[in-house]
């Protein structure tokens, strides 16, 4: 697993975050996207400073809306995440992990993973502050998720309880989740790179 080291979310947040989900590798039409997005219950995302999604994340800056994706320089990103939670990340790094030498920044239960000053992924561990655009947060029950998106469990997995499932934005997101598929719960999320060692 990863090492240890707004401002307030509203619908059209999350609706922002499905539209701005660039490169994500699909052609779907903006109104699915739209649609999908429209279906996150407002409540899932009334307390997150940050939301994070298969391609990047978003924070709230003062009237506007910052979506900084994969691949944006590490000073922007650590910048929004100072706004989102009041004090800077802690930083830190791994010279072993298995995408290479890499760069973390954490914030709250958040962890964002940098190369070459570049963010490339995060991870979400169990915390306040940071939910999933699906409205999906570490500490919700498998059964919920599995009720609302299309999960795969990833049985020959060498890290215990991995899964991966569709996003909002049509992207990918991977978990990780204690006990049983059916009756477990979410202990982890991420997406992009990270410094799982398997």
């Amino acid at each position: 697993m990863p090492e240890k080291g707004m401002i307030r979310a509203s619908l059209p947040f999350a609706l922002m975050l499905a539209l701005a989900a660039c490169g994500s590798g699909t052609d779907a039409p903006s109104d699915k996207r739209e649609q999908s997005a429209a279906q996150v219950p407002e409540s899932r995302l009334a307390d997150a400073k940050v939301v994070v999604d298969s391609n990047g994340l978003a924070v709230r800056k003062g009237g506007a809306r910052e979506a900084p994706r994969f691949g944006t320089p590490r000073g922007e990103v650590d910048a929004l995440l100072t706004v989102a939670f009041g004090d800077q990340p802690q930083k830190s790094s791994n010279a072993e992990c298995g995408i290479g030498p890499a760069d973390f920044s954490q914030s709250g239960p958040l962890q964002i993973a940098y190369q070459d000053g570049k963010f490339v992924g995060w991870f979400l561990g169990e915390g306040e502050g940071v939910v999933t655009g699906d409205g999906i947060r570490p500490g919700a029950p498998m059964a919920a998720l599995r009720d609302e998106r299309p999960v795969q469990i990833i049985a020959d997995s060498t890290l215990e309880g991995e899964f991966q499932y569709e996003s909002a934005d049509y992207g990918m997101i991977t978990g990780f989740f204690s006990g049983s598929p059916t009756e477990g719960k979410i202990t982890g999320l991420a997406s992009g790179m990270t410094c799982f060692f398997r």
